[in-house]
């Protein structure tokens, strides 16, 4: 019910809509009653004892309700719909603004595919318990209640008699809600691992032609599919089966009212007009309340995929970090006895690492695969804060700057370049409060080495690069996320393999980029290829989580420790002996 009034709370805001659409369904629900009233005019007064006036506004009743019918569905139907629009486009706004906000921590464990499946198909499944759902509850409510009035007008007793039933069918809807609930919180997950195995295949469609595992793959989406239609039919079983139980159960009903109101004690106190009209009561509630019960299918549905959304949406958001004002920063960066683990299951990433950069530094961070130096340079922008120790810059603690400030300090060229589907000139200037002019792209695609495939594509800056510049090779689109990160003109720059797997030519074009990119910045460099940073300030040589080694290039190849012994793996020069 907690979850309930909360999805009701998202209707609250359309309530103007809401009455409108309420007095649409009550006037719905009215005609099927005033169809049923007809019912005994229409036999006493114009079969059994013809009546001349009965017989002259029967027909325009009969025509009018039609009409009232009608006007009555239009005004719910689409104001029901206007609201159930509203509130998956509130609710889904809401999560992907909650979505932007969340730590990296949270992308860690959750997956893309599932909380894609969250903002599409699980926010729908909410809006159909927040408003559809209450449609029909409020008009098939309205019209059970007014045809069982109707039902208790004409004669008690029957009515009486019909009411024996109730408990037995509230018995079966309150199992078939236990149910469904349960039913709809698997299919709920399924869903996202459908989502989730589709995008793996999809997005690795590469790797699954190289290995030829297009079967394995279909095999392995086969089982979460076949997954899928066995809870499907699961509720179509439920409904069904609960269904025709209450339509034999009801069928004994009619039956019996059919045989006491045939009695010769009854013959005599009720009309055919009556009777008839009784029992097209008695059928008609029957729609309704098959609705009422289907409904409790989407409410269960819907609290089950809302308990998934609000269950992310109650996820801490990233702390927007301290007041301390942060304008430009120098560029002084320390990391003073850092020690981080990505989780309490895993052994520790950074292991008392204390390094000191001076503003206006390039200094490499190299080492084997593992050693930590990704991890560090994460501690920069803050997508991860330290387990203890303290990273600072222009030395106080990184945490008593706003998380937008910061940020607004770096910028990061990494060897997986995110481009996204907008123009150049939009990616290029991507995320600037203020976007700037023409000529100012120009230039930093110009001192980017961009410009020169740019201005030969049909559109230039205005192009339409698709999903992550698919149609660019892997050089020009680290250009791209160079002119990206001159534009912006931070003063701390962080390249985390930026030249690796590329072609000769696109990395002696990207290092001439990177050469004027890094004037002026506190540059930090992740290099596997040591011949890209032999010209660093400073190299930080690092292992299982540790600084081992600190110095500029032949100062660390004279030492003959882990740095040379890295360079005569690469370079294949024979060791030297010491002294």
């Amino acid at each position: 019910m907690a979850i309930y009034r909360r999805l009701l709370g998202y209707t609250i805001g359309h309530w103007k809509i809401f009455i409108v659409a309420a007095i649409g369904m009550a006037a719905s629900a009215g005609t099927e009653v005033a169809f049923m009233s007809l019912m005994r005019p229409l036999l006493d007064k114009t079969f059994v004892s013809p009546d001349p006036q009965t017989i002259s506004w029967l027909p325009w009743a009969i025509v009018g309700l039609f009409v009232l019918r009608g006007v009555a569905g239009f005004t719910s139907g689409y104001g029901m719909s206007w609201i159930a629009r509203s509130v998956v486009m509130q609710l889904r706004g809401e999560l992907f603004e909650h979505l932007l906000k969340m730590p990296v921590r949270f992308y860690d464990r959750m997956s893309s595919a599932q909380l894609v499946a969250r903002l599409t198909y699980h926010v729908e499944q909410v809006a159909e318990a927040a408003s559809n759902a209450l449609t029909s509850v409020i008009k098939d409510g309205l019209t059970v209640i007014g045809l069982i009035g109707w039902m208790f007008w004409l004669n008690w007793q029957l009515a009486a008699f019909c009411m024996i039933v109730a408990p037995i069918i509230a018995s079966i809807v309150g199992y078939v809600s236990k149910r469904f609930r349960k039913v709809s919180k698997r299919i709920q997950e399924n869903m996202g691992q459908v989502a989730q195995a589709a995008d793996e295949s999809v997005s690795g469609q590469r790797i699954v032609k190289i290995h030829n595992a297009q079967a394995h793959e279909r095999r392995q989406f086969d089982v979460v599919n076949a997954r899928a239609r066995s809870l499907a039919m699961k509720m179509v079983a439920t409904r069904g089966g609960s269904e025709a139980t209450i339509q034999f159960i009801a069928a004994w009903a009619v039956a019996g009212i059919v045989f006491f109101a045939t009695q010769p004690e009854r013959l005599a106190e009720i009309t055919p007009g009556t009777f008839v009209s009784f029992v097209g009561a008695m059928l008609a509630v029957m729609n309704p309340m098959r609705s009422l019960g289907n409904v409790n299918e989407k409410v269960q549905r819907g609290i089950s995929a809302a308990g998934d959304v609000f269950r992310i949406m109650s996820e801490p958001a990233e702390t927007p970090g301290g007041t301390r004002p942060l304008e430009r920063a120098k560029g002084a960066i320390e990391f003073r006895d850092v020690h981080f683990r990505y989780s309490e299951e895993m052994p520790e990433a950074l292991r008392g690492v204390s390094v000191m950069i001076e503003p206006g530094q390039t200094v490499a961070f190299v080492g084997r695969s593992g050693s930590g130096k990704s991890t560090l340079l994460s501690l920069i922008p803050r997508f991860y804060d330290v387990d203890s120790g303290e990273v600072l810059l222009d030395g106080h603690d990184l945490r008593e700057y706003s998380l937008h400030d910061l940020r607004s300090q770096i910028a990061l060229v990494d060897q997986q370049v995110r481009l996204f589907n907008a123009t150049i000139a939009e990616n290029i200037a991507y995320g600037l409060e203020k976007l700037p002019d023409q000529a100012q792209i120009i230039e930093a695609a110009k001192a980017a080495n961009a410009w020169e495939f740019i201005e030969k594509l049909p559109e230039g800056l205005n192009t339409m690069l698709g999903q992550n510049g698919v149609n660019l090779s892997g050089g020009q689109r680290q250009r791209l996320a160079i002119a990206r990160a001159l534009l912006k003109n931070a003063p701390i720059l962080i390249l985390d393999e930026a030249t690796s797997a590329l072609d000769t030519e696109s990395e002696r074009l990207i290092q001439a980029a990177l050469e004027r990119l890094v004037v002026g910045r506190t540059t930090l460099v992740i290099a596997h290829r040591l011949s890209t940073v032999q010209n660093a300030d400073r190299i930080i040589v690092m292992q299982e989580g540790r600084a081992v080694e600190q110095g500029a290039h032949q100062e660390l190849l004279d030492r003959e420790g882990i740095y040379a012994a890295l360079h005569r793996m690469q370079f294949q020069e024979p060791a030297t002996t010491a002294g």
